[in-house]
């Protein structure tokens, strides 16, 4: 799966942000895209909404399964890091349950880069 592949999966499968996953120079962008999700995901995190947050992360981990080595590191750099700033705006116990149901494939990315030196 390319970066037009992913953004056109993200589009089809979460019709709240098509508008924007489809429009120039997102479409073209794996990173851009991812961060339109990436940022859906938070937006959903705050609205409390957990069951559209683990839609939004099993569909990241479809797209980084699927996508060649560009969309793997836009899942990578975009949206692995944006988890910690959704750890910081949820209460401890929406993060345990957003844990609970993270794929895990998302979180071992996840305990890697918390791990990574220099992070």
């Amino acid at each position: 799966m390319n970066q037009y592949e992913a953004a056109a999966q993200i589009a089809d499968e979460i019709p709240a942000i098509q508008k924007e996953i489809v429009r120039a120079p997102v479409f073209g962008s794996a990173y851009l895209s991812v961060k339109v999700l990436a940022n859906y995901t938070a937006k959903m995190l705050q609205q409390h909404q957990l069951r559209q947050v683990q839609l939004c992360m099993l569909l990241a981990e479809k797209i980084y399964n699927r996508g060649n080595q560009l969309v793997k590191t836009a899942v990578e750099n975009v949206f692995i890091f944006s988890f910690s700033s959704f750890r910081m705006s949820c209460s401890r116990q929406e993060w345990l349950e957003i844990q609970r149901v993270m794929p895990a494939v998302l979180f071992s990315l996840y305990i890697q880069q918390v791990l990574k030196p220099g992070v």
